[in-house]
C-alpha cells in the first residue's frame, strides 16, 4: 500500500515539474512575442529591408502596427508599393510583413519569409509579365494577395479587370503566379508557371462558363517573341492550334471540333491599338440545324447575360468551303456580310445583330440575282427582321429594278415566306429548294 502511495506521489511531482516547465516556456514565449508591441519600427528600416530582400519599393507608409495573431507580423495600413521597375504596382493596400519568429525583436533589420497584401488595386503591364517571372525566380520570399482588384494594362489601356482576387507568387522550385477572382462576375482561375529558362505554361479556367485553356510556349525574347501550342475548351467545343508571336500573333495548323462542326482555323490576332482578330475558318462538317437551336436558346432567351463579353469581341471570321461569307464583331454588334450557301449561289445574305434576349431581333437583307427577260442581270432585295425567339420573319421592304412593291403586297409575301419557307423553324431559311421556290414568285 505504501509503495503504491509513494508511486502516485512521485508521479504527481513529475507532472508538476512538467506543468511548471510548460507554463514557464509559455510565459517566456508570450512575453517574447509581445515585446515588439511596445517597440517602434522606423519606416526607413522597413523600406530598406523590403527593398533589400524583395526589391519592393514602398511609396508611402501611413501607419505601422504589430500584430501577434495569427502569427507575428507588421501591418502597414493604406500603403502603396512597386515591384522592381514598375513590373507590378499596388495602391491603397494593407501590407502584412510576416516576421521571422527568431528575430522579431531585431529593430535594425526586418527579417521575414512572407508578405501578405490585401484590399489593394493591382496594376500589371502585359508586356512585362515575363519580367515578373524573372522577378519571381530571384525572389526568395512568398508574396500573396487577397481581396484585391487586378487591372491588366497594355500601353496604358485597360484590357481586363479581375475583382476580389487572390494571388500567390511562389519562387524557388515552384516559380509561378496563381490568380483566383471574378471576371465579369464569373469565377476565374489563372496559373502562369515557369517550367524552364525558355518554357512557360499558362492555365486558365472559368468554371461557370465551362471554359478551360492550357498553353505551353517557348520564348527567347520575353513575351515579345514566342511560339507554343494552345488547347482551349469552351463547353463541348475543343480548339487546338499552333501560336507564333512576333509583332502580332499568328495562328496556324488549328482546328475546332465539337458535335456541330469540324473546321480548320488559321489567321492573326493583334493587341495594337486594341484586341482584334482576323481568322479563316474552313468547315468540313457543320450541323446547321442544331447550331441555330443552340443560338436561339442561349442568346435569345430571357436569361441571356453575355452582352458584356460580346462587347469585348472585335474581329473577322472568314468562312470558306461549305459556306462563304464574313462574320464581323464590332462594338457589341455582329455583322454577316455576303453570305452564300456556296460560291456559285445566286442568293446572298447580309445581317446585323445588335439586340439579344427574348425580345432581340436580327436585321437582314436577302438578295437574289437573276436573268430577266431581256437576258440581263437583275437584283431583288428583301429587307426585314428575324425574331429568333418566336421563329418569325418580318418584311420591311422589297426592292426591284423592275417593280415597285406596295405595302399590301409586301405583307402578303411576308405571310407566304413564314408559311412556306420558315414553317416554324428558322433552319428552313437555309433550305436551297424552299428559298428558290419562293423567289420563283418574283423572277418568273
Amino acid at each position: 500500500m505504501n509503495k503504491k502511495l509513494n508511486f502516485i506521489f512521485n508521479k504527481k511531482k513529475i507532472y508538476k515539474k512538467i506543468l511548471y516547465s510548460v507554463l514557464f516556456i509559455a510565459i517566456i514565449s508570450f512575453v517574447y512575442f509581445l515585446i515588439p508591441k511596445f517597440l517602434d519600427y522606423p519606416h526607413k528600416i522597413i523600406k530598406e529591408s523590403l527593398k533589400k530582400n524583395s526589391n519592393l519599393n514602398i511609396k508611402n507608409i501611413e501607419q505601422v502596427n504589430y500584430k501577434l495573431f495569427p502569427s507575428p507580423r507588421l501591418r502597414l495600413s493604406s500603403s502603396s508599393l512597386v515591384i522592381e521597375n514598375n513590373i507590378l504596382t499596388v495602391e491603397d493596400a494593407d501590407i502584412d510583413i510576416v516576421l521571422n519568429p527568431l528575430t522579431i525583436i531585431n529593430r535594425k533589420v526586418i527579417n521575414y519569409n512572407k508578405i501578405l497584401i490585401s484590399e489593394g488595386l493591382i496594376n500589371i503591364q502585359i508586356d512585362r509579365v515575363n519580367q515578373l517571372l524573372e522577378y519571381i525566380e530571384k525572389n526568395k520570399n512568398k508574396i500573396n494577395f487577397k481581396k484585391s482588384n487586378i487591372y491588366l494594362f497594355k500601353e496604358k489601356k485597360n484590357l481586363l479587370e479581375i475583382k476580389n482576387s487572390k494571388i500567390k507568387i511562389h519562387s524557388n522550385k515552384s516559380q509561378s503566379i496563381s490568380i483566383r477572382g471574378f471576371f465579369l462576375n464569373h469565377k476565374i482561375i489563372f496559373l502562369l508557371k515557369k517550367k524552364s529558362e525558355t518554357k512557360n505554361d499558362i492555365t486558365l479556367k472559368i468554371p461557370e462558363l465551362d471554359i478551360s485553356s492550357n498553353i505551353s510556349f517557348l520564348n527567347k525574347s520575353g513575351l515579345n517573341r514566342f511560339n507554343g501550342i494552345v488547347n482551349f475548351q469552351v463547353l463541348d467545343n475543343f480548339f487546338q492550334f499552333n501560336l507564333v508571336k512576333k509583332e502580332n500573333i499568328t495562328i496556324n495548323k488549328g482546328f475546332v471540333r465539337n458535335n456541330l462542326i469540324n473546321a480548320a482555323i488559321e489567321g492573326k490576332i493583334s493587341f495594337k491599338p486594341h484586341f482584334f482578330f482576323n481568322l479563316n475558318i474552313t468547315p468540313s462538317k457543320l450541323n446547321l440545324e442544331e447550331l441555330i437551336i443552340i443560338i436561339k436558346n442561349k442568346y435569345y432567351s430571357e436569361n441571356f447575360s453575355g452582352i458584356e463579353i460580346i462587347k469585348k469581341i472585335n474581329g473577322f471570321l472568314n468562312i470558306k468551303s461549305m459556306f462563304k461569307g464574313n462574320i464581323i464583331f464590332e462594338n457589341g454588334e455582329i455583322l454577316f456580310k455576303n453570305f452564300k450557301a456556296n460560291k456559285n449561289s445566286s442568293i446572298s445574305f447580309n445581317a446585323k445583330i445588335s439586340e439579344f434576349g427574348n425580345l432581340g431581333k436580327i436585321n437582314f437583307d436577302l438578295i437574289k440575282e437573276y436573268r430577266n427577260k431581256e437576258n440581263s442581270i437583275s437584283e431583288l432585295k428583301i429587307s426585314g427582321l428575324i425574331l429568333p425567339a418566336s421563329s418569325r420573319v418580318i418584311f420591311k421592304n422589297i426592292l426591284s429594278d423592275k417593280k415597285d412593291f406596295k405595302v399590301e403586297e409586301i405583307k402578303n409575301y411576308e405571310k407566304q415566306f413564314n408559311s412556306d419557307v420558315v414553317n416554324s423553324s428558322l433552319i428552313n431559311i437555309f433550305s436551297k429548294s424552299k428559298i428558290n421556290k419562293f423567289f420563283e414568285e418574283f423572277t418568273n
